[in-house]
């Protein structure tokens, strides 16, 4: 009953304010953003908002069906307003109710739609907002199946010059590693290019993530939709987006790709992780399943989830595999684990954990000469805003080593990543290379699930 109220009163302040006071949006008829967020159940919808930013109106529209399904949203956003050093001072007006969607595009509700949460419904929340006017700035990944991707080419394919902008938040690009690994990679004269010979894929990645962990000594608590394959997404098609638009950016960066010459996908497999109910209700919270993930549930009661995937494929003819797996818990204490390597005609580069268990760019030569650790030490020093890189010794490898000052944390990515959305947003549209990267991406990842090979048995 008091939720009911609370809904009640909401949407009734929301109309008021938006019947009451017929004002346009400060946003309105200016370049300001105003952010319109819809249904945020990824916390990722947050990060947009974690700092402020002269370019954005502190007033901010906040559109879901219920608040129980934003509530991590909302406390995150009361804890930038709160927080002691450089808080923010967003004003969030709210509407919740089973017609959010429709509400949210009546008035002057923003002008930039966030969207972080159901990845099957993303793509309708796009259109909507592309029918609306209104540019788009959401969380990967935009699509999950063919479906999807059909309704996304549609999209990027018919816009026109002046179209609202839709744009997917790659913040791996901004890591101090993978700019070092592109920088290398791209000084063809030191690498000699990407080396295509021998029957190991030349660019690799792979990753371990897990169900249970804790972020900032907190446990995670993640919503039950995170079990649901059907809105969230398989492996295949999820974490695996931000692995090929690596690739892409590092291999074919500001190039155009065309997905019928450019890509070839060779193999993909998928495979289950199990989860007990106890699991179930560390992660969620929940102590019961909710109907959205009884279809994953075993006979034995457990859940089945379809969170693994790999796949082989060929980009502009230089061999690639991506695996990214799902652990209910790490047992070691080590947490999420990632690794990738990129063979080069003349040297090895590997991202891993060093000595220490930090992750580090390690390069290692294919033939060990004098001159080989000063043409490392050059390359490294012509890189442009990346200063003090300097190299040590480690396993037979040389270990590149980075000034702290260069690092930057996940939030920070974000706003690299907004940073970049805004300067597109000021010229109106995006780059070709940008649309074609989104395309290419989901073709790949949707191609990789509809064509995967189910493998039956959980894999170690």
């Amino acid at each position: 009953m008091k939720l009911h109220l609370k809904i009640c009163f909401c949407s009734a302040l929301y109309l008021l304010i938006s019947s009451c006071s017929e004002r346009p949006s400060s946003s309105g008829g200016t370049d300001r953003i105003g952010l319109l967020v819809i249904q945020p159940e990824h916390f990722h919808a947050a990060l947009v908002q974690k700092y402020k930013n002269p370019e954005i109106d502190p007033e901010v529209y906040l559109f879901a069906d219920t608040v129980s399904s934003v509530e991590a949203y909302q406390n995150l956003i009361q804890q930038y307003n709160s927080r002691d050093q450089d808080p923010t001072d967003w004003k969030v007006i709210s509407y919740y109710g089973y017609d959010f969607l429709e509400k949210a595009f009546k008035g002057n509700s923003g002008n930039v739609v966030v969207l972080a949460g159901d990845n099957q419904q993303k793509i309708d929340f796009i259109s909507q907002s592309v029918q609306h006017g209104k540019d788009v700035f959401a969380d990967k990944p935009l699509v999950i199946n063919e479906e999807g991707y059909s309704k996304l080419s549609e999209l990027l394919n018919a816009a026109s010059a002046q179209a609202p902008l839709i744009y997917d938040i790659m913040t791996e690009r901004y890591d101090i590693k993978n700019l070092i690994v592109k920088s290398l990679l791209n000084d063809t004269e030191f690498s000699g290019g990407v080396s295509k010979e021998g029957a190991e894929a030349a660019v690799q990645f792979n990753s371990t993530h897990h169900f249970i962990k804790e972020v900032s000594g907190k446990p995670l608590i993640r919503p039950a939709m995170f079990y649901n394959t059907l809105k969230q997404g398989e492996g295949l098609v999820d974490v695996t987006t931000h692995y090929i638009d690596l690739v892409y950016w590092m291999l074919s960066s500001e190039q155009v790709i065309d997905v019928r010459k450019d890509l070839r996908l060779d193999s993909s497999f998928r495979w289950q992780t199990r989860l007990r109910k106890s699991d179930f209700e560390r992660s969620t919270g929940l102590k019961q399943y909710p109907d959205m993930v009884l279809d994953a549930q075993t006979k034995s009661g457990d859940l089945a989830v379809y969170s693994n995937g790999k796949m082989d494929f060929s980009f502009k003819g230089i061999p690639v595999s991506i695996a990214v797996q799902w652990k209910v818990e790490s047992l070691d204490n080590k947490g999420d684990q990632f690794s990738a390597s990129f063979k080069t005609k003349k040297f090895r580069l590997e991202i891993k954990p060093d000595g220490q268990g930090t992750m580090a760019v390690f390069v290692a030569p294919n033939r060990l000469n004098d001159k080989f650790e000063d043409e490392l030490r050059q390359s490294l020093q012509s890189i442009k805003d990346l200063p003090g890189l300097d190299i040590e010794q480690e396993k037979g490898a040389y270990k590149i080593t980075i000034p702290k000052s260069l690092y930057l944390s996940h939030e920070d990515h974000f706003a690299k990543v907004l940073a970049q959305f805004i300067s597109y947003r000021k010229v109106k549209s995006l780059p070709d290379w940008e649309k074609s990267f989104m395309l290419a991406k989901y073709y790949l990842t949707t191609q990789a699930l509809a064509k995967a090979k189910t493998i039956e048995h959980e894999k170690d």
